[in-house]
């Protein structure tokens, strides 16, 4: 396997690059564009590019232009089939400075609705092959499926492996430290094997709104049971994944009040084999049990078995974990009331305590870190109770949880991720908020106007960050960046098919062809997608996960283990002179993980529905 990975790397990077002295990219989405959407490439250039090499008019000369667009070039959208020019558009001028490059430009060819396969050539450089079609999204939800299941934690018939049977053994409880708790299941979280409910509950919660606001529930196959072997149970791929989830959520909140927020530590990070052979030894043994962290509602941590010091997080409550643990909970139980009414019983018995003790504990809950200063330092709440207030008002309708939603809501009316530009490491975690999209389609006329407006003002703040850089990105480049891109991107067509303002259609697209390829790397940010694809990751193990994604320089180069590389020894040098870096080999910006693979589900099966919308019209 690790012998495939190297050679897969090699060819990504080969594709990538094209050759080394190359000095203009055309930079697309790879997967391609629905036939009635933005689309939108992006030329950029180590190089000025001028009018001299850009286009030509009538007889060598070149064409008289608006002085505003002087030398700005003309691009050719090609029909890979035939070799003919199907439409020619000039290019718009975009700060190529902000990458640290001399020209780039927007080339938009949206007005083509044609379906076919097609490349564009501009200054002298060709674009490679994408398709124009209505079906470019099918199967995408399914494929992004495939990493969860690598993910899955305990017994794992899709690997054909077993680990973590001994889980776990309950520690920073008052009376119960010590003790034996059966948390099996669950997903690992990234390249490591630790889990937390944090992003266990967010992955879920994006995966059963993925399924519950389909208005076409065919696009979800069945090719799998529930334990994740190939065959097919007569129930969707994507409920049985939703189900592992919710079973191990539901085992780390035993009884009202009795909550768990995270299994092991990052001194799981003493190596990054595979889960079946993990080793470490917490205390109990090498390999016979990690630590499952109570939700105490402080501040918490253990000794550091190397010197005994305490790196104290910063909790200050419940609220933040009680309230994911609510959210996911009334939603599961809706989906399972008649797949498995027993099981929904269970989560719908544990959904308002869950909220209760939100709200009688408020605060944040943050993981914990023992060996090094690596934990997930989220300090906002506020959203994670509108959300489960949110959740209940949807599937109610009962004007209580309206109330509760509007209260808790307005407190944050735009994240302040997006809002201030910076976090730490997941401090304003999820990074967008759906409670705000679940209030925005609200019957009542105040709340639907209150929460669109919210909607609008993060969108909008989205949008002035990007100003007029090449590729309409203004999400801040913290770590997991791509989380946020994806779900911004998502919150825009949420606010498109709420509000029917169009303002931010083509920021959505931006992002979306972001993950997708069209960045400055010229990287599809997803494990081998789209196939054939430029991709991140291709190695067999993670197939369908979505990758942090690039992130401020300075802050990459204090993550510790990571070998830092020289400009003249990288093959990616010509792109890292903007905002953020990304290299292929570093857990900080290429480690794909759970929750960010479920926000692009999400993203991907309202494209795919729209394909099918699409098609229809078509016919």
């Amino acid at each position: 396997m690790k012998q495939r990975y190297i050679l897969t790397s090699l060819v990504a990077l080969a594709m990538a690059l094209s050759s080394y002295g190359q000095s203009s990219w055309v930079r697309i989405n790879q997967l391609g564009y629905l036939p009635k959407s933005i689309k939108v490439a992006v030329l950029i250039s180590a190089e000025e590019i001028t009018s001299d090499i850009s286009f030509r008019g009538s007889n060598g000369q070149p064409p008289v232009l608006p002085a505003s667009q002087y030398g700005t070039p003309i691009f050719s959208l090609i029909d890979a089939k035939t070799g003919k020019t199907v439409f020619s558009g000039q290019g718009k001028i975009a700060d190529a400075a902000y990458w640290g490059l001399k020209s780039a430009f927007r080339l938009d060819f949206s007005s083509v609705q044609a379906e076919g396969d097609y490349y564009i050539e501009v200054a002298g450089v060709k674009s490679p092959q994408f398709k124009i079609g209505a079906d470019i999204y099918e199967g995408s939800v399914d494929f992004m499926l495939n990493y969860m299941r690598r993910q899955r934690c305990g017994q794992n018939n899709f690997l054909g492996t077993v680990c973590h049977q001994h889980d776990g053994y309950i520690v920073e409880h008052p009376t119960r430290t010590g003790e034996r708790i059966d948390v099996r299941g669950g997903w690992h979280d990234a390249d490591d094997k630790l889990q937390y409910v944090t992003t266990t509950a967010s992955a879920v919660y994006h995966m059963m709104l993925t399924y519950y606001q389909a208005k076409d529930k065919s696009i979800f196959k069945d090719n799998y049971r529930a334990d994740a072997s190939p065959g097919s149970n007569g129930i969707p791929d994507i409920l049985d994944e939703i189900r592992w989830g919710l079973d191990w959520l539901s085992r780390m909140n035993p009884a009202p009040k009795e909550m768990y927020n995270q299994i092991a530590d990052d001194r799981d990070h003493a190596g990054y084999g595979l889960p079946q052979d993990d080793n470490v030894d917490y205390g109990w043994g090498p390999g016979k049990g990690r630590p499952v962290y109570f939700i105490t509602g402080e501040p918490q941590d253990l000794p550091n078995p190397r010197n005994g010091e305490i790196q104290l997080n910063r909790t200050t409550g419940v609220a933040s974990t009680a309230g994911k643990f609510a959210s996911c909970f009334a939603l599961g139980a809706e989906l399972f009331r008649n797949v498995d009414p027993a099981f929904a019983k269970v989560l719908s018995d544990k959904a308002e305590p869950a909220y209760e003790f939100a709200l009688e504990k408020p605060g944040n809950t943050q993981t914990v870190c023992v060996v090094s200063p690596y934990f997930y330092e989220e300090d906002n709440y506020v959203d994670d109770i509108e959300l489960a207030a949110a959740t209940f008002y949807t599937l109610t309708k009962d004007p209580k949880w309206r109330a509760e939603g509007n209260y808790w809501g307005q407190l944050e009316p735009v994240n302040p991720l997006w809002a201030f530009g910076f976090a730490r490491h997941y401090q304003f975690y999820p990074f967008v908020n759906q409670g705000h999209h679940l209030m925005a389609k609200s019957e009542d006329a105040v709340t639907r106007k209150k929460f669109t407006d919210f909607m609008r003002q993060g969108l909008q703040t989205i949008r002035n960050r990007a100003a007029n850089e090449p590729f309409m990105n203004g999400v801040p480049y913290i770590w997991c960046a791509n989380f946020a891109v994806i779900g911004a991107a998502s919150y825009a067509h949420q606010y498109k098919d709420i509000s029917g303002d169009s303002s931010f259609e083509e920021m959505e697209a931006a992002l979306r062809d972001w993950i997708l390829g069209c960045n400055p790397w010229g990287y599809s940010f997803i494990g081998g997608f789209p196939k054939g694809a430029v991709s991140s990751r291709m190695d067999d193990t993670r197939l369908g996960g979505l990758v942090d994604g690039p992130i401020d320089e300075g802050w990459h180069d204090t993550f510790l283990g990571v070998p830092k590389v020289s400009r003249d020894k990288d093959p990616l040098a010509a792109f890292q002179n903007g905002p953020a870096v990304f290299h292929e080999h570093s857990y900080g910006t290429n480690e794909p993980v759970i929750d960010g693979t479920c926000y692009m589900m999400y993203h991907l099966s309202m494209m795919e529905q729209l394909g099918k919308e699409q098609a229809e019209k078509k016919k």
